[in-house]
């Protein structure tokens, strides 16, 4: 229990507990009146039977105590009636009315047992029965605080010793029996204290556990959560590291075998230009279409040889939004071009390591093809802001959105859904990320979908 006295208890878990004391309160004092009301009868038959054996005629004692029965009949009726008037549901509902509700019957039956056995019983040399019970069933039934208590108590044993005063005439008998009930009330009083402390403690106890476990449920559900975000966060690891060792792989492949590409496509297209000055201008077209479509495969092997990780890059010192400001007048004319509009954005962050060429680049593509998945009067944004540890370019368009489907293979070279596209745009975004140790996280809806490029501070 000193544990449990240690443990801090919050105002409102007070005011709870003295809720549910004076809400156990009210509905003892109903069942208190309804044992009295009950016993009560027994009691006017008992006065009825004096009535018929004469006793009222030889001592009028017996006649008032017929009256003080019926006052208690009305009085614990009255209690009744209006107890089950107002019902209570919960402790939430107790009032200052309930409070006083279960002070007042206690207050009567005190005093109602003083004045029984402190005149009425002496009269009739009945000893003090009645306010010993009423003492100890008040003690028992109902839990009030210390200076309720004394103030109940206290003026029972007023009530009581003026009551005997008035019937007892003999002051030795009157000092022995103001002993005797000084000593019951002060008995009555402490047991009363203790059992209103223990039902508190527990009380205290029950709310202390509550507390103690809903910490505990707080604890295991942030643990769960935490569980939770790192498995989630472990597949999207995973995932991304599969999407990047396929990256890698054909980065490799492609800076292997570009070299050797390139070569004969040079010498090819050096004999055509060469024969293109000597042919008819019927077949020069042929002749530039040649030289055009060389020139497309040689900047698609330009793209598959910048998804490679091993690509040499320069790093140095920049501001994202300084990088998209100088990019912003090609964005500009692409959203002019396109018939879209274009929102900037730009927050104030750190500066970051970036290969200022290879970012420019991410821009780009990450715009076009924002521009590419809107229709006409779209609105393309660009926006850049910070966390605690990262630092975020936000490009969001207005398209259709992406199936749900399609998301795992976005960044997987030649996978497109462009009837004119190569399918490496993405890929190049992805590898450029990695190179610079961030992450792209794509959210898509079919109001449009948004790709955060998240650069890790910690890695800079």
């Amino acid at each position: 229990m000193g544990l449990i006295q240690s443990q801090p208890i919050y105002e409102n878990e007070e005011n709870a507990i003295d809720g549910i004391m004076s809400y156990d309160n009210y509905n003892q004092t109903r069942k208190f009146a309804l044992i009295l009301f009950s016993i009560n009868f027994i009691f006017l038959f008992i006065d009825c039977n004096n009535r018929a054996k004469g006793l009222w005629a030889i001592n009028e004692a017996y006649y008032y105590v017929f009256h003080t029965h019926v006052v208690l009949a009305l009085v614990t009726l009255m209690f009744i009636l209006v107890s089950y008037r107002v019902i209570l549901h919960s402790a939430n509902e107790i009032t200052l009315f309930h409070k006083v509700f279960a002070i007042l019957f206690a207050f009567f039956a005190l005093n109602y047992s003083a004045i029984i056995s402190g005149w009425i019983s002496q009269e009739i040399d009945r000893p003090s029965n009645v306010y010993v019970i009423a003492c100890f069933s008040v003690a028992v039934m109902v839990n009030f605080k210390s200076r309720v208590l004394a103030f109940l108590y206290g003026l029972s044993c007023l009530t009581f010793m003026i009551s005997l005063t008035v019937s007892q005439e003999d002051p030795y008998m009157s000092f022995g029996y103001y002993m005797d009930v000084f000593l019951l009330v002060v008995i009555s009083y402490f047991l009363s204290t203790v059992l209103y402390k223990f039902k508190q403690q527990n009380l205290r106890h029950k709310y202390y556990l509550e507390h103690l476990v809903m910490e505990r449920t707080e604890e295991l559900q942030a643990t769960n959560n935490l569980l939770t975000k790192e498995i989630i966060e472990r597949k999207r690891t995973e995932i991304e590291m599969v999407r990047l060792d396929r990256l890698n792989l054909i980065g490799e492949m492609a800076a292997s075998i570009s070299h050797e590409v390139r070569n004969p496509m040079t010498t090819v297209k050096g004999f055509l230009q060469l024969l293109l000055n000597k042919q008819d201008s019927k077949d020069k077209e042929y002749f530039n279409l040649m030289i055009e479509e060389l020139d497309r495969a040689n900047s698609i092997l330009s793209e598959f040889l910048s998804i490679s990780k091993n690509k040499p890059t320069m790093y140095e010192w920049y501001n994202i939004n300084d990088v998209v400001t100088s990019t912003l007048p090609l964005v500009q004319a692409d959203a002019q071009t396109n018939d879209k509009l274009l929102a900037i954005e730009l927050n104030n962050v750190p500066d970051l390591q970036l290969d200022i060429q290879e970012i420019r680049q991410l821009i780009l593509n990450l715009v076009r093809n924002g521009f590419e998945a809107m229709s006409s009067g779209g609105q393309l944004k660009i926006r850049t802001f910070c966390t605690k540890c990262e630092v975020v370019l936000v490009v969001a368009d207005q398209g259709t959105g992406i199936e749900q489907s399609l998301l795992e293979k976005l960044g997987t070279p030649f996978f497109t859904t462009k009837e004119q596209g190569t399918g490496l745009g993405l890929a190049v975004c992805y590898g450029i990320v990695s190179r610079h140790n961030g992450r792209i996280i794509v959210e898509t809806s079919p109001k449009g979908s948004t790709f955060n490029v998240n650069f890790d501070l910690g890695e800079q």
